[in-house]
């Protein structure tokens, strides 16, 4: 089963942009590398002002649980630009389809 984290980011006014470049580095240079990563999407809410939504795919549940630590130390280095605790899900990633 491939496995998917489901995070929705509510920043603090005017920090979503920082708050997104940070963890956008944490993605690009930790998570990469690590076993079981197969890709993530990165998303600024239209409809939230300040809300980002990140969803990374792993390909099983053990990388997915192995990811736990990474994760939440990339929480606690956003912590402070964040208005409240993100919602993080644990999902089965059924389709991906991406045309180039």
């Amino acid at each position: 089963m491939v496995a998917g984290r489901l995070v929705k980011l509510q920043f603090k006014e005017g920090k979503s942009e920082i708050g997104f470049y940070e963890l956008d580095l944490i993605l690009n240079k930790q998570t990469r590398n690590a076993k079981g990563f197969r890709g993530y999407v990165s998303m600024f809410s239209c409809d939230q002002k300040d809300a980002v939504i990140i969803l990374t795919i792993w390909e099983d549940d053990e990388s997915f649980m192995g990811s736990m630590e990474m994760f939440s130390a990339a929480m606690e280095k956003v912590a402070p630009l964040l208005e409240r605790t993100p919602s993080v899900e644990h999902c089965r990633v059924d389709t991906v389809i991406l045309n180039q």
